[in-house]
């Protein structure tokens, strides 16, 4: 079936954002409304202003994030193509990264010019995500111990793995989030 990857690559959440986005009256409100910048087609921001998770936070950290708000962003796809991102970065917001974390590195920048932080309370299923995220965090709290710097070694994330036993790889995201919430001094 020639052409059809076409068609829907131009409804594609990152074509949408990057390409048609700018071109809609809609899109140019909201993005003045959340100071987004939105890239112009051939024009095209290159770095992170050009990937979705850039609209996805805006929308999460302003608490705007609408099935309306994302389709007027990311296109009428956005939901079947982009739902495990904007579940991921709600958690990671939610988390509120300490400065020296990894994530409030990146958030920094993401966030820059943000006209406000009133992301949406967490749900039922997010709760029962941060909670895993925090009793991860108290794992990697106890196998570092005092030691200063406050590097996560290799070594740590080992043990904690190997105290998992067999059902390690469901826990991994908690601990990826754990590792990217610890003030590592990161960006002093």
């Amino acid at each position: 079936m020639p052409g059809r990857a076409g068609r829907n690559r131009n409804r594609d959440p990152f074509y949408y954002w990057n390409h048609t986005a700018h071109t809609k009256p809609e899109a140019q409100e909201l993005a003045a409304e959340l100071a987004l910048e939105i890239p112009a087609g051939a024009q095209m921001t290159t770095g992170f202003k050009s990937g979705i998770v850039y609209p996805i936070r805006r929308l999460i950290v302003t608490g705007t994030d609408t099935p309306t708000n994302y389709t007027t962003l990311l296109g009428p796809l956005w939901e079947s193509k982009a739902a495990k991102t904007i579940k991921q970065i709600r958690i990671e917001v939610l988390l509120c990264p300490p400065p020296g974390s990894p994530a409030h590195v990146v958030s920094e920048q993401l966030d820059a010019g943000a006209p406000r932080w009133t992301p949406r309370g967490p749900n039922t299923e997010e709760e029962a995500k941060l909670s895993e995220a925090h009793d991860m965090e108290q794992r990697l709290n106890t196998q570092m111990g005092e030691r200063s710097g406050g590097d996560v070694k290799t070594s740590d994330i080992k043990e904690i793995l190997m105290g998992m036993g067999g059902d390690w790889t469901k826990n991994l995201g908690s601990l990826q989030a754990a590792v990217n919430n610890k003030d590592q001094g990161v960006g002093r």
